[in-house]
């Protein structure tokens, strides 16, 4: 999640002092502790007097409502560098039923952070109806985010399609400058699911991404789209990489002071074996993005640079120079901007790929408390990989039986720690259930189509474990759960 970064654009305007001979205690107490609350050095000895107050008579009688909610913005700036995202959501709530305009975004965030599926659909609605120049370009991640939550409740389908038909009707395109074809997708999955075959068509109608294309042939839900010959000529994957390749270019040139629009091409690049080509995109911009004399030309330095480090040190892996991407990520983790926490996992999942599971173990533990279910089942994941590469039994055991435990929460990092320590027919079991289960069951296809590898990538460690989905690939029980939803199909796409 990107906590820091909606913290740093919350609206948290300083509370204007009364005339003192006007001012009562309660603007004096408000006064005070709001200056507390967003100093770092007080923060934390501010915050639970902040949090009476604010449930109190005077808050509510003394203080008017525009200083009410520069109060809130405080309290869920302090209680977010203290990682009390609960003071946080509380907060936000209260700033929403006083109608804040920053609320409703705040409280998606906080929902999503704590996988509170329901809050995070509330809010996701509250925003279209409150803030719709905000609901319009919401960043991809929060809006994917709130409907995957809503995939996770009761009536989620319906649900679903009510986000989708929010979405369109603010003609949604992501803040980012992405593409939305997976919103696509995802909207005429849902249609198919209620018969509405050309209106899913429709809806799919010039979708280009590569992995989207790639999803339309292999998941069989998609089938009856397939019936229509000119459609199925447009299923072509390599053709479909040219034409999202193009788009992608396009829209950095619409968007030249975002980087967004620069990682997707050079994701684009890069899944089609252009690794070389993605890095000689992203070296000068990061260089620009790193000089103080040009920081400021990107509009979404704040939470994209993180990304765009991220993406060179994959990059440099790709290409063989480990030691370069191993320095990369060691910075891009050391910083505690956007996204640090993935890429400090993420970073002890290519050690485990190098085969370097000591060095894993080290970078694990410099991750602070995880908050969700799904990011402690991934850090147990590589744990596990990591201990099982450094003969540690017992650290591989108890990382294991934490992943079995809560599986349900992380599917695919189940299954990564389990092919990792060698576990085929444990990583087959789960893969049937993923197989089984239609909401992680297109994941799982994807994760068994035989992808291109570029020769230059050296990890030792991933390479076996790709052996290992292989004969995943032709074991009988899960070729059987596999052909009765899906496909298995030669594909141009390269993976990692």
């Amino acid at each position: 999640m990107h906590l820091k970064a909606m913290a740093c654009g919350l609206a948290v305007l300083a509370l204007a002092p009364s005339a003192s001979a006007q001012e009562t205690y309660a603007q004096a107490r408000a006064l005070s502790l709001f200056n507390q609350l967003i100093e770092g050095a007080t923060c934390e000895a501010a915050l639970p007097q902040a949090r009476e107050f604010w449930r109190s008579i005077d808050f509510r009688n003394q203080l008017v409502v525009e200083d009410q909610e520069s109060f809130l913005g405080a309290v869920i700036q302090c209680a977010l560098s203290l990682e009390d995202t609960r003071e946080a959501i509380n907060a936000a709530n209260a700033a929403h039923d006083l109608g804040a305009t920053w609320a409703d975004k705040a409280r998606l965030e906080l929902a999503l952070s704590l996988e509170n599926y329901g809050l995070a659909v509330e809010a996701f609605f509250d925003l279209a109806r409150n803030v719709p120049k905000e609901f319009e370009s919401l960043e991809s991640y929060n809006a994917w985010g709130a409907l995957r939550a809503a995939e996770r409740i009761e009536g989620g389908e319906s649900t679903m399609l009510r986000m989708h038909d929010a979405l369109r009707a603010a003609n949604y395109t992501p803040r980012e400058g992405y593409h939305d074809d997976f919103f696509r997708l995802d909207h005429a999955r849902l249609l198919l699911a209620r018969g509405r075959v050309n209106d899913a068509r429709e809806r799919v109608d010039g979708v280009v991404d590569h992995w989207a294309v790639m999803t339309l042939r292999i998941n069989r839900v998609y089938d009856p789209l397939r019936a229509d010959r000119a459609f199925e000529r447009r299923l072509d994957i390599a053709t479909a990489a040219d034409a999202a390749i193009v788009r992608a270019r396009r829209v950095i040139t619409d968007h030249p002071r975002q980087i967004g629009p620069l990682l997707q091409l050079a994701a684009l690049l890069r899944y089609i074996g252009r690794s070389g080509d993605a890095l000689a995109l992203v070296e000068p911009a990061l260089a620009r993005a790193q000089s103080p004399a040009t920081a400021r030309e990107f509009e979404d330095l704040d939470t994209q640079l993180n990304w765009l480090i991220f993406a060179k040190a994959d990059l440099l892996y790709d290409l063989g120079r480990n030691a370069e991407a191993r320095t990369i990520y060691s910075e891009a983790m050391s910083t505690a901007g956007v996204g640090s926490g993935n890429i400090t996992m993420t970073f002890a999942g290519m050690l485990n790929a190098e085969g370097r599971g000591a060095d894993a173990l080290q970078v694990l533990e410099m991750l602070p408390p995880l908050t969700t279910a799904y990011a402690d089942v991934w850090r147990q994941s590589e744990r596990a990989c990591a201990a099982h590469l450094t003969g540690n039994t017992a650290v591989r055991d108890e990382a294991l039986a934490a992943v079995r435990q809560n599986e349900t929460h992380n599917m695919p990092s189940a299954t990564h720690a389990l092919l990792c320590v060698g576990d085929v027919d444990g990583a087959a079991a789960v893969m049937i259930r993923r197989l089984n289960n239609p909401i992680e069951r297109e994941a799982a296809l994807v994760a068994l189509q035989p992808f291109n590898r570029i020769e230059t990538r050296q990890m030792p460690a991933e390479v076996v474990e790709l052996q290992r989905v292989a004969q995943l690939r032709d074991r009988a029980d899960v070729r059987a759960a596999l052909d009765a939803v899906g496909r298995v199909e030669p594909t141009p796409i390269y993976a990692y």
